[in-house]
């Protein structure tokens, strides 16, 4: 039974199995035509019997040549873990076990997320291993088993081309793209300097005292410490810095406004990533951060944590998290928020602003919370909107869509200016400085001693 399933599987071509090659059906296309040409004069019977003979003993000895499934040995190497649209090189090492020497075609499992261009027709010499190598470009988040990987081989002759199928099973993350923290980790005050055609300086005295050091041209006057300077005979000045240990809630919203497509992933996948940027200016900087996603409930949450190596249990924990085709919670997501927080605390949350500001109900829950917490909302501002706003108008139609924009982001500032008037701030940033956006704010709040 076993055997008859093995043979039924190789006649449909499950994972296994030879296959002619494009070299052989030409041949074979050549040799009827051969035939049929001959056919018009009177040829020797013995002749068409040996060419057949010869043409099927050519195709019986390369199948024969072709090898089996423990000749061949492969192994895959590929990253545990790799970041959102960061392309990552996959290598496959062959060890041809025989003494032929083979040309190989693959096709790895991987999953359709993964854009990629697999090699062809690489050469397997006998006895060797080769190391053939593939880029792939993750553009889904999530976690991800690959497993099968694909052979097909042929012989030097290449009449017959066989399929063998390897089962070598590995877990892949795809992390949130983390170039803006890097960004921020090499350099984070000239991550800073510029926040979309703003610019923004840290303010100088501050924060806590910090040190004394060397008074450097653009230094504030008004910070040199004159005692100092007068001991060691050279102008000293006082640096401060923020204060620490401060606590930051993240509130990730991940309900169906999330899901709107921007040109690289949605709104979710841009808030994540602009989470994360924060999360690791707070613990750069000694704060406690917390991690909430939400949406219809509680999706995921990180309790507070202080340094850098907090930030790996906010990747390992949200990594995965994905839009949901429901309405958000936002009621629910504070009063968590608020039983898990006790001490005062600035609240972030990312989240569709317009979405959060049309409901008025939310105002009377909000003002409560802004007794005790700092509370701020980031949202990615909607481009097709500011696009019909920017455009020239050339027909009655384009005015009166235009007309229409106008008129709906000016409801848009009035419901916001109502919002911050109650001390209530709502941030918009295109989607590519949302991060920075969020990263200034938060250094802001904090050398103005609010938090």
């Amino acid at each position: 039974m076993k055997r008859f399933k093995s043979l039924w599987d190789r006649l449909l071509f499950r994972d296994k199995g030879i296959i002619p090659t494009y070299k052989l059906i030409t041949y074979y296309a050549l040799f009827i035509l051969a035939i049929f040409i001959l056919s018009f004069w009177q040829f020797s019977w013995l002749f068409l019997g040996i060419a057949t003979l010869l043409m099927v003993s050519l195709l019986i000895i390369d199948a024969f040549l072709l090898p089996k499934e423990e000749d061949i040995q492969v192994d895959r190497t590929i990253a545990d873990e790799m970041e959102r649209y960061d392309k990552q090189m996959v290598s496959i090492h062959i060890k041809n076990r025989t003494n032929d020497t083979f040309t190989v075609r693959l096709r790895d499992g991987i999953p359709a997320s993964f854009q990629t261009i697999f090699p062809f027709n690489q050469s397997v010499s006998s006895g060797k291993t080769v190391a053939i190598q593939y880029e792939i470009f993750p553009q889904i988040r999530g976690k991800f088993m690959i497993d099968k990987l694909y052979l097909r081989l042929k012989t030097k002759m290449g009449l017959w081309e066989k399929q063998i199928t390897y089962h070598l099973p590995q877990e892949v993350k795809v992390i949130p793209n983390l170039s803006e923290t890097k960004k921020y980790l090499e350099s984070a005050q000239n991550y800073l300097l510029h926040e979309g055609i703003k610019i923004r300086k840290m303010r100088s005295g501050v924060g806590e005292f910090s040190k004394v050091r060397s008074y450097v041209v653009g230094d504030d006057p008004r910070k040199i410490n004159w005692r100092q300077s007068a001991k060691v005979q050279d102008m000293m000045t006082n640096e401060y810095e923020p204060e620490h240990g401060k606590n930051v809630t993240i509130l990730l919203d991940c309900g169906r406004m999330m899901g709107v497509e921007l040109e690289q992933g949605n709104r979710l996948e841009k808030s994540i990533e602009a989470a994360i940027t924060l999360a690791v200016a707070a613990l750069q900087n000694g704060d406690q951060v917390s991690v909430i996603a939400f949406s219809k409930d509680i999706k995921a949450v990180v309790p507070g944590g202080k340094g850098l190596e907090h930030l790996n249990t906010i990747l390992q924990t949200i990594y995965d998290i994905e839009v949901d085709a429901q309405e958000s919670n936002y009621a629910l997501a504070l009063q968590y928020a608020q039983s898990i927080q006790r001490k005062r605390s600035m609240i972030v949350l990312f989240s569709d602003v317009q979405t959060f500001a049309n409901e008025d109900h939310q105002l009377f829950y909000m003002k409560k919370i802004r007794k005790k917490h700092l509370f701020v909302m980031l949202g990615i501002e909607d481009r097709l909107l500011q696009a019909q706003i920017k455009m020239k108008p050339d027909s009655t139609l384009s005015a009166m869509e235009k007309s229409v924009a106008q008129k709906q982001y000016i409801n848009q500032i009035q419901v916001i200016k109502k919002w911050e008037k109650h001390g209530l701030p709502m941030l918009e940033a295109p989607a590519d400085r949302l991060a920075v956006t969020s990263v200034s704010h938060y250094i802001e709040t904090l050398n103005r001693g609010m938090l």
